[in-house]
């Protein structure tokens, strides 16, 4: 703990950031406020419950809040996470930051910037990998963060899905639920790469949110799936008519996966659309007509089926120690010596060259000795490279990433390919 502080107060400049005091949570919720006006954080009663909400993200030890100040005053903020992530089937501690804010009147004065520095700082001693959703990805794709996987958002007619034999697993989610569902969500994170476990203020949502409708498979007490979602109106001149928009849809195996997808298509009296948003992207597989309901073409003769963005990014903050940490995970059962060399202008300290050796596929860095290949590449692409967002023949046939040999661009694509993209279903 002394030595992040240490390093902390090094990288802030004498202490220009802090944790936020109470005091100052009226302040921060003013600046969040002017910053995100789609929050709508305007009546006094709006700010009395984000009040609420900070003091009791508050109890929970991972989550923090820190403020830049300048003469004592607070001229922006953001609020820290340490999530436990499933990297391969290794579990690991990640840093996140959200809420990032400036004051109106401190705009373009780095104060975003500083705050991102501190953040990584914060962070570096206890993690090579951070995340973040970015309100402007090519802003934080300066800063050295890396897309992840991309969100599909579908528009499909409930009638278009498969209809199952069966829905008689699926139960609304009832209070008394609440351990089941925690080791449903728990289970399906240790199944998937990408995926944070969940918190106890994340399932609060499922049972406290007013809106919010969630629908399990439950069978003999156990829970092995979910849906959440909300009603959205269809149209505004008639009431009867409404959408679903799905909040998150996890399922351990195929025959959970039917029955929830039979509970939507039997609300096909009243519902237009399903709206799926997914980072998977072999959905359009899945109903019979894909399509959104837009009616588009895209040259030539394509029918729109979705939407498509990037959302969460991701940063390797350390390559030695990124590497070190994958140091049982399989690359691939490549053989190689590479000598990776990295861009990071804006963390001076991550930039560089560092020499792994691959045999069957097991990493060990070395600090000097022979290599059979070297890559070029930034450090904002390295990390979707590395969590496998991205493979590495694209990178270099976009101009990305350069290779001393091209004898060797299967080998290097090879040890960073994936079975599976990252997922995370965690926004924060």
């Amino acid at each position: 703990m002394i030595s992040r502080r240490r390093e902390f107060k090094k990288m802030n400049k004498a202490g220009r950031i802090k944790k936020i005091p109470i005091k100052d949570v009226d302040s921060f919720i003013d600046i969040v406020a002017n910053a995100y006006p789609g929050f709508k954080i305007v009546s006094p009663e709006e700010k009395r419950k984000t009040r609420r909400r900070f003091r009791k993200l508050l109890r929970d030890q991972t989550i923090c809040h820190y403020g830049l100040y300048r003469d004592g005053k607070l001229l922006g903020g953001m609020r820290t996470y340490d999530f436990t992530m499933n990297l391969f089937s290794l579990r690991i501690l990640v840093g996140g930051v959200g809420l990032v804010a400036v004051d109106l009147l401190h705009k373009k004065e780095k104060v975003c910037k500083d705050l991102i520095s501190a953040f990584i700082a914060l962070h570096k001693k206890k993690t090579p990998l951070v995340a973040l959703y970015p309100f402007r990805p090519d802003f934080y794709r300066k800063m050295g963060f890396g897309y992840g996987t991309k969100l599909n958002e579908y528009r499909i007619r409930p009638s278009d899905l498969p209809r199952g034999n069966s829905k008689q697993h699926v139960r609304f989610l009832l209070k008394r639920d609440r351990k089941a569902f925690k080791e449903c969500c728990h289970r399906y994170f240790l199944m998937h790469h990408g995926m944070f476990d969940i918190k106890e203020h994340e399932l609060d949502y499922f049972f406290l949110h007013p809106e919010a409708k969630t629908v399990v498979y439950k069978k003999n007490k156990r829970v092995s799936g979910y849906l959440c979602f909300v009603f959205k109106k269809a149209k505004d001149e008639n009431f009867l008519r409404n959408n679903i928009e799905i909040k998150e849809l996890i399922y351990e195996n195929r025959d959970v996966l039917m029955e929830l997808l039979t509970f939507m298509y039997t609300q096909l009296d009243q519902i237009d659309r399903i709206i799926w948003p997914t980072q998977d992207e072999n959905v359009h597989f899945l109903p019979l007509d894909p399509r959104d309901g837009s009616e588009n073409l895209i040259p030539i003769l394509a029918h729109q089926t979705n939407t498509q963005g990037v959302g969460i990014m991701y940063r390797v903050i350390d390559v030695r120690g990124m590497f070190k940490l994958l140091k049982n995970h399989i690359f691939g059962h490549q053989n190689c010596r590479l000598r990776l060399n990295v861009k990071d202008s804006f963390l001076k300290e991550n930039e560089g060259s560092v020499i792994v050796h691959f045999k069957d596929g097991r990493s060990s860095v070395k600090n000097r000795g022979d290599f059979d290949v070297e890559v070029y590449i930034d450090i904002s692409d390295f990390s979707s490279l590395i969590l496998g967002a991205v493979n590495y023949k694209s990178l270099f046939e976009y101009g990305l990433s350069d290779i001393s040999s091209e004898r060797y661009l299967d080998v290097v694509h090879n040890i960073f390919a994936v079975d599976k993209k990252p997922i995370c279903h965690t926004i924060f």
